[in-house]
């Protein structure tokens, strides 16, 4: 468990970092752009996702969980790394081909074309950037692949904010985005080759290795493409079915909501390599005991922030976005629910992807966005951004049942239920009183933000611990961990 702490505290440090600069960015960026200019922002990087999702090809999960397999052999590694990227490479120019056909045809909405154009420069370079990170994953140096990330982001909001402030709007956001993946793919490839020796890989290497790694691939793809559509087929319905000012406040009310999955995301993409691994040793017990210590410390971090976000929607919109995004607050509360349902299929779902259940994980994941959409064709154009939100959240709760049905058929074990109940009771708890202290104590938002948080924090660390789900030790000794890396 030692190895999947270590990978468990880099991925954490690198989502962390990302949360700090996706929360600086986001408050600065709303008040450069309008609102108006804000929705056609994000509905075009929502449909880009998916296009560049597809041109991956989901190689970035079949690098590293192949390589991971392979650890031991630093001459098949590197054989697998040089057959990911000669792929990943074919796919981009792929991609960018028949997207350019696309324009070409008249295809893509006239107003997208300028951006779709800066934005094709950013396929092949990222196809290779996912590469350079699975690899690094694969031999469980997801540090080093989270410093790159960092540093790539780092560059697109510096340079977006900059190139938008002085008037070039969503141009100058779309070009850093697309120079930001050039300069760290190069940069990402070059230290890659410091770990592994590229060369052009035989025809043997290529038939046994290449196969493995589109096919894995192909199937992650399915499931990944499911997924962003998941995320991405509801902001795309209400720039459809309403307008980019629907879109922008639609938006307010996901970011945030996704923001509380952000530990279940970490666990997510630590658990593929290392189950992988211990499948491979058949060691069912310690997965067992991976899969119950994943699911604990993904419903208490889903508590702790799915809570306070939902009882602070309001002042938590008021001074992150301004006053214009505060009538989101009801859809981010109902996109909170469903998170949190989410969130916990996120933990085990890679458990089951690398013990050959990934055909039924991207059944269920195809099935719950069939019924996203579905729903929110019907509801968006009644009830706006509230029936996208309704629709959203009983799509990800139908994927939670799906996913646990498929773990009561696999060979890992089932958490009990006594332990269960008392972990959701405690929640329970938790839930009940910070909710009723925050709707009797009326403050401005500013100091709400300042007051609440803490104290909840506070109320819940007490309500774990009396309840056991915090041991005492445990948290002296986090404290003291976290204390001595600073």
């Amino acid at each position: 468990m030692s190895t999947l702490l270590r990978s468990i505290f880099s991925i954490l440090s690198g989502k962390a970092a990302g949360i700090i600069i996706s929360l600086a960015f986001t408050p600065i960026l709303v008040r450069i752009i309008s609102q108006e200019q804000y929705g056609l922002y994000v509905s075009v990087l929502a449909g880009f996702s998916i296009f560049a999702l597809l041109a991956k090809g989901g190689l970035f999960d079949s690098s590293r969980k192949i390589i991971a397999e392979n650890i031991k052999n630093q001459t098949t590694a590197s054989d697998i790394v040089s057959i990911s990227v000669l792929i990943s490479i074919a796919y981009g120019i792929t991609a960018v081909s028949v997207a350019s056909l696309g324009i070409l045809f008249e295809i893509v909405p006239s107003r997208y074309v300028s951006f779709v154009w800066i934005l094709l420069i950013a396929v092949i370079f990222g196809n290779v950037f996912s590469i350079v990170k699975g690899a690094f994953y694969g031999q469980q140096r997801e540090h080093v692949a989270e410093i790159l990330n960092i540093g790539r982001r780092v560059f697109y909001v510096v340079v977006g904010l900059a190139l938008a402030y002085i008037g070039y709007d969503l141009i100058g956001l779309f070009t850093a985005y697309s120079i930001s993946f050039v300069v760290i793919g190069v940069l990402g490839f070059i230290l890659l080759s410091r770990y592994f020796r590229f060369s052009v890989p035989s025809t043997k290497s290529i038939r046994r290795h290449g196969r493995e790694i589109a096919a894995f691939g192909g199937f992650q793809m399915i499931g990944g493409l499911s997924a962003a559509f998941l995320y991405k087929s509801d902001i795309l319905l209400v720039e459809y079915f309403q307008t980019s000012t629907a879109t922008a406040l639609y938006n307010s009310a996901i970011v945030p909501a996704e923001m509380i999955w952000f530990v279940p995301s970490v666990i997510q993409m630590a658990f593929l390599q290392h189950t992988a691994n211990l499948w491979a040793e058949d060691d069912i017990e310690e997965i067992n005991v991976q899969i119950r210590t994943g699911i604990k410390y993904s419903i208490l971090a889903l508590t702790l922030f799915g809570v306070g976000l939902f009882a602070l929607a309001e002042p938590f919109l008021q001074v992150y976005f301004g006053g214009d995004y505060v009538a989101a607050a009801d859809t981010l509360r109902l996109l909170i629910i469903g998170t949190f349902f989410f969130g916990i299929s996120r933990v085990i779902v890679p458990v089951f992807q690398a013990t050959g259940w990934v055909k039924h994980t991207e059944l269920m994941t195809v099935g719950a966005l069939l019924v996203n959409v579905l729903l929110n064709i019907i509801l968006i154009p009644q009830y706006g951004i509230i029936g996208a939100g309704i629709g959203t959240s009983i799509s990800y709760v139908m994927l939670f049942v799906g996913n646990i049905c498929i773990w009561f058929y696999s060979p890992f074990e089932m958490v009990s239920l006594r332990w269960t109940a008392s972990l959701v009771l405690a929640q329970s708890v938790f839930t009940v009183v910070f909710l009723a202290i925050v709707s009797i104590i009326e403050t401005s938002p500013l100091i709400s933000l300042f007051v609440f948080p803490p104290s909840g924090l506070v109320l819940f660390i007490s309500t774990n611990v009396v309840f056991g789900h915090i041991p005492i030790q445990e948290l002296r000794y986090q404290i003291k961990s976290v204390t001595e890396r600073i």
